[in-house]
């Protein structure tokens, strides 16, 4: 295993290769889904002093020891998954969960977070925002778009029938950018959408729970997002934390606008409750 052979090397190992060694030790998450160009860049090494450590440690090459690593993140999932089904109790079945999360969210932000930060620079410079889901995913849409007031550009949903996929993509002109959400489903009506505003020459993002949907292959900047939970049933718990994320950045840069907001918002929560019958 190569946790015992890097422990078995190290007290001979150069400072670089070291950092190396360590990197991996503390990071083998992340390390499971980088290439050895990657992980140089992670370190602060060259390329080539990677597959040199490889080789010290007694592999033929990087390839054979991320293949190791790999087999080994996969048993650690396993095990998280098993500790789910086989809880004893509510407690250990919640901590089971979060543990399960925690891994799909580390997993996310090694292999997704550079495509998220695309998406959020074509969205930061759209002059407007259409954002098309269907069934689960057009509640999360239309979320996702009263929270934008604030960006200070329209930014539109619309679930993807027939009639509002036609005028949507009527209405879309140069400038604006189509976030296309799918999760849950195979969303093949938002596909068709995605498709449609490709051929106007509309930028378009996907986020879904699964690469092989019909708007993922289309998109021009698709993004995945962990969709499954240890009880073998749909789960958007990652999912929602992205958009989430997604929309705290574009809101970042307007935050006088958005606590405005949200003040105008709760002051009109707050007058509703005064007018209630009873008050």
């Amino acid at each position: 295993m190569f946790r015992e052979r890097i422990e078995e090397h190290y007290a001979n190992l150069t400072p670089g290769f070291r950092r190396l060694a360590d990197f991996i030790l503390n990071q083998t998450l992340d390390v499971a889904f980088l290439t050895a160009t990657e992980l140089s860049r992670r370190v602060g090494i060259d390329p080539a002093t990677v597959v040199r450590f490889s080789q010290e440690i007694g592999y033929s090459g990087f390839r054979e020891l991320s293949r190791e690593i790999k087999a080994y993140v996969r048993g650690e999932i396993a095990q998280t998954y098993h500790k789910a089904v086989e809880a004893g109790n509510e407690e250990d079945l919640v901590q089971a969960l979060f543990a399960s999360k925690a891994q799909d969210l580390e997993q996310f932000a090694t292999t997704e977070a550079p495509h998220l930060a695309q998406a959020l620079k074509m969205l930061q410079n759209a002059e407007r925002i259409w954002i098309v889901g269907e069934f689960p995913s057009y509640d999360i849409a239309r979320y996702l778009a009263e929270s934008l007031v604030p960006l200070g550009i329209p930014v539109f949903h619309f679930a993807p029938s027939m009639v509002e996929v036609a005028k949507a993509t009527n209405d879309m002109q140069a400038g604006d950018v189509l976030l296309a959400l799918v999760f849950g489903t195979p969303g093949v009506d938002t596909g068709h959408a995605v498709k449609l505003a490709n051929a106007k020459g509309i930028p378009t993002v996907c986020i879904a729970d699964s690469g092989t949907t019909l708007a993922a292959r289309e998109a021009e900047m698709a993004i995945t997002t962990p969709g499954q939970s240890p009880l073998d049933i749909g789960s958007f718990a990652i999912s929602l934390l992205i958009i989430a994320t997604l929309k705290d950045a574009l809101l970042s840069s307007k935050k006088e606008a958005t606590l405005a907001h949200a003040a105008e918002v709760q002051s009109g929560i707050e007058a509703a409750r005064q007018e209630a019958p009873g008050n």
